[in-house]
């Protein structure tokens, strides 16, 4: 049995209206309305089923007596709707078949006819010269339109590049311009005018203002020629520059990572000097060694200056490196100078003409985010932190069968040079922090001496300290307090960590 829509256009009416009709099978997946027998009768569904060619729709839809809760029921009720005959109905349908459906059979026959006499095949003639010079032509027109595309792009890039870089030139002209003439003008404006009267920190008071020291001067014109000559060569080198960033990253993780471990030291050592042996040029090898002077420096300047005793795995560090390499002894005393001018030990000299701002800045002196100078406290702490490295740094043993390139004379010089100088509010404090790393060093090595010294120091420098500051007072009072132990045990009050390098 066929299904269709419509009737079987040959044999239209040949069967009997009464004719069983036969449903198409359910759709896959629907849900088909659960009815009883008690609702519709058995022939209800034949209302709504697909017809069998050339079976008529029956004419009315036979309604059982429903149930009042029946919704269907109730509209099929309420519907008022003129149901026609069965054979008007069957005549309907039969005219819109022969009207509608046998037209569109026909012309789908002369499709199909139309269609299975149409075959299509590949040609096998090759395609004529004129069609492939053309193109042949075409698509080299549109590569020289690619290539003409890519020179414009390249060539306004460049352009744009080229004025850039012209504008940047001419924007860092006018700003070193506009910076020359505001140097100037203060220069003159300091030359007219006194100086403010907010007085001065304790280091830079007039009675500190001497001649700048030789080794001062030494070292801060050797730091000017390294900036102005060795640092540009090495930015220009986009290779060295390169070299030199990551080595430096690698250098300050391992001064940063320091214990009071000799295996630390020792691995910390290594790496710095294995990075130093990597250097690919005589400039980059020298920018390295400023690179760990300074990096050294910082350390001091952050870590030490809050724990002393963090200052002798640094300085062992610090001569393992220079037994290697004893260039580090200059970077890193060109380093010193620049942040912490008491290692020579000097007070910085105010030189004619020279704005206050500038002075503080070479005496060490640093601002903070609101652009006010820090204060006596943390200035004091800062450059205590600096010379505990040296300190710790000149009394370091021998280690291994070589010798300490910078030895425990150099700390005699410092401490000889600094009581040889009127004391400031903060000379005490350096020199206790000096002896607190030192002093048991240089009373071993040199006895009697350093025993003398240390009374001149409490009998005849102490007493010309005037000043009346905080940072004086209470730098007099420790100290006085810390030579007088010494004078009653024999022994300096020194910082814990010592012995760390020595197994």
């Amino acid at each position: 049995m066929k299904y269709g829509l419509f009737y079987q256009l040959d044999n239209l009416g040949e069967e009997s209206a009464d004719s069983e009709c036969q449903p198409l099978p359910p759709h896959r997946g629907s849900k088909r309305r659960k009815s009883s027998s008690a609702v519709y009768n058995n022939s209800a569904w034949k209302q709504y089923a697909r017809r069998s060619l050339g079976t008529p729709f029956p004419a009315s839809l036979p309604v059982s007596p429903q149930p009042a809760n029946d919704r269907l029921y109730e509209l099929v009720q309420k519907a008022t709707v003129t149901v026609l005959s069965t054979d008007a109905t069957h005549n309907a349908r039969s005219d819109a078949c022969i009207k509608y459906a046998r037209p569109i059979q026909y012309e789908l026959a002369e499709t199909q006819a139309f269609l299975s006499k149409l075959s299509i095949s590949a040609s096998n003639k090759p395609a004529k010269p004129d069609l492939i010079s053309s193109i042949t032509d075409t698509l080299n027109k549109v590569e020289q339109m690619r290539t003409e595309f890519k020179q414009h792009k390249k060539a306004k890039e460049q352009a744009e590049a080229a004025a850039a870089a012209k504008q940047k030139a001419e924007a860092e002209a006018e700003a070193k311009a506009k910076a020359k003439a505001k140097a100037a003008a203060a220069a003159a404006t300091d030359a007219k005018q006194p100086e403010p009267s907010k007085p001065l920190p304790s280091a830079a008071t007039p009675s500190a203002i001497k001649p700048p020291s030789e080794h001062g001067l030494k070292y801060r014109e050797m730091y000017a020629k390294m900036m102005s000559d060795l640092a540009p060569r090495i930015k220009a080198n986009r290779e060295h520059k390169s070299f030199c960033f990551k080595q430096r990253g690698l250098i300050t993780r391992g001064v940063g990572q320091l214990k009071d471990s000799w295996e630390f030291i020792i691995r910390t050592a290594d790496n710095i000097k294995a990075t130093l042996a990597e250097a690919q040029s005589p400039d980059v090898h020298q920018w390295m060694l400023n690179l760990v002077a300074k990096t050294m420096v910082k350390q001091a300047e952050r870590e030490v200056s809050v724990a002393y005793h963090a200052a002798y795995p640094l300085a062992a560090t610090a001569v393992l490196v220079m037994q290697q390499y004893p260039q580090l002894i200059d970077m890193l005393m060109i380093r010193w100078v620049k942040k912490c001018p008491f290692v020579i030990p000097e007070y910085v000299a105010k030189s004619p003409g020279q704005s206050t701002d500038d002075y503080l800045k070479m005496a060490g002196y640093k601002r903070n985010e609101d652009d006010e100078l820090e204060s006596e406290s943390i200035y004091s702490e800062r450059m205590a932190g600096m010379l505990a490295l040296f300190a710790a740094i000149v009394q370091t043993p021998d280690i291994g069968d070589k010798p300490n390139p910078f030895p425990i004379y150099h700390g005699w010089v410092w401490l000889a040079r600094m009581i040889n100088m009127p004391p400031q509010a903060i000379s005490p404090m350096l020199v206790q922090t000096f002896l607190s790393i030192a002093g048991n060093a240089m009373l071993n090595a040199y006895g009697s001496q350093m025993h003398k010294l240390l009374q001149a120091i409490h009998v005849q420098w102490l007493p010309k300290l005037t000043d009346t500051s905080p940072l004086a007072k209470a730098g007099k009072s420790n100290l006085t307090t810390f030579l007088e132990e010494y004078m009653q045990s024999g022994k300096l009050r020194e910082c814990n960590g010592r012995n760390v390098k020595t197994r």
